[in-house]
């Protein structure tokens, strides 16, 4: 390892044995679950990187703590997997192989490290340093608490986090508001911090999937974790607050963690439980046959690193309607919905006004989905990510 010349402390470059294009570049991506379920959108990220990595010819591996849901996919695209188990809950302990982990890095030509707050980023980017090779760090979001954090996450912010961040020869953001962010906490320039955002796979031939009972009606569709980041209490309450939103049933797609109980006793309460269906978690399958149902999408989020969801819904068509901290304003740019304050007043804001010209809705989702089809796609992002990975090897630095 080297030191840079700011005194940032950094693995070495490796020899580039790769095309231009990055074809035959191994990349070993990390992060901190590749479970369908529960992992949530950096995991759908790290399994659309690895396949379309795998396709576009490079070498790929993934690493996590928990999960696997798309091992047949992998195995088909010759990526390789290691899932090493973990200890524990808030700040899980990864039950490593070191020398599995060692392998991996090794022959690695860089490391692509998502997340902050856990010890498989720390652990795999110590792995890099000692190894030589170059490691990314793609923080998807969570530099974002790094300001004020809870206990833990200062202990852990001040014995490993801040060495993890100074050790990365890079950072990746995935939106314009996250870029600027990851400029400030780990001291670089901003220009340095290239954006690659989230995206979707090109449409293809409608899968089969179990029947997912919806209301047989136009709805209104949330699709997310029902955690407090996911801002589900937020449209609950907006949808209470609308009276012209209430004409609609209101569909609550995923997985329960931790509020479901008191969402479902506020609408109980308030009279409408015939109106609001909770309907658990969808696979990717699933997912797609609702969207195509719906008549709108709420994305009501406290705080998102650009909505995975936003893209699957507007890549059929379905407008969306979400908050100013899910850093995909150009919804609302091109026409394709609105961006309304994080707030159930803002929620609700939005609702009335959206389902003001349901006809208007159709031609809003129509627009969106132009849109991402011509700029968000998984093929065209690995090619940025490759393209600035080739030109970290060769000159140290990802910045045009």
């Amino acid at each position: 390892m080297a030191a840079a010349p700011d005194g940032r402390l950094q693995a070495t470059t490796a020899p580039l044995h790769c095309s231009a294009q990055g074809v035959g570049m191994k990349v070993l991506l990390v992060n901190i679950s590749l479970d369908a379920k529960l992992g949530g959108g950096t995991a759908e990220r790290t399994r659309h990187l690895a396949t379309h990595l795998a396709k576009a010819g490079s070498g790929c591996a993934a690493i996590a703590m928990t999960g696997n849901s798309w091992q047949r996919e992998f195995d088909e695209h010759g990526v390789q997997s290691y899932i090493t188990g973990r200890i524990g809950q808030h700040f899980p302990i990864p039950l490593l192989n070191p020398w599995r982990a060692w392998r991996l890095v090794r022959n690695a030509d860089v490391l692509h490290i998502m997340g902050y707050w856990n010890l498989l980023s720390v652990a795999m980017g110590l792995l890099a340093l000692f190894a030589r090779r170059p490691y990314v760090l793609c923080p998807a979001g969570e530099f974002a608490s790094v300001g004020a954090p809870s206990t833990i996450k200062k202990a852990f912010h001040l014995s490993v986090g801040r060495w993890l961040i100074k050790g990365a020869s890079g950072f990746i953001a995935i939106t314009d508001l996250e870029q600027g962010v990851i400029a400030q906490v780990a001291d670089v320039p901003q220009a340095s911090v290239p954006v690659i955002g989230n995206a979707v796979a090109e449409p293809g031939e409608q899968q089969q999937a179990p029947t997912v009972v919806v209301p047989d009606e136009p709805f209104i569709l949330f699709m997310g974790r029902l955690a407090p980041v996911k801002g589900p209490d937020y449209l609950i309450q907006a949808y209470l607050d609308t009276p012209a939103a209430q004409r609609y049933p209101l569909v609550m797609a995923g997985p329960d963690f931790g509020m479901q109980q008191a969402l479902q006793a506020q609408v109980s309460a308030s009279g409408l439980a015939e109106r609001i269906h909770f309907i658990g978690f969808l696979n990717e399958a699933q997912r797609t046959q609702v969207y195509r149902q719906a008549m709108l999408l709420v994305i009501p989020s406290r705080s998102e690193a650009m909505s995975l969801v936003a893209l699957e819904a507007g890549v059929v068509g379905l407008p969306v309607l979400l908050t100013d901290t899910c850093g995909f304003n150009q919804v609302e740019d091109v026409q394709g919905g609105m961006v309304v304050p994080a707030s159930a007043d803002g929620i609700a804001s939005g609702l009335q006004r959206m389902l003001e010209d349901e006809a208007e809705l159709k031609a809003k989702g129509a627009r969106l989905k132009a849109f991402i089809l011509g700029h968000y796609t998984w093929s065209a992002t690995v090619q940025v990510m490759l393209r600035r990975f080739t030109q970290l090897l060769r000159s140290g630095s990802m910045k045009d």
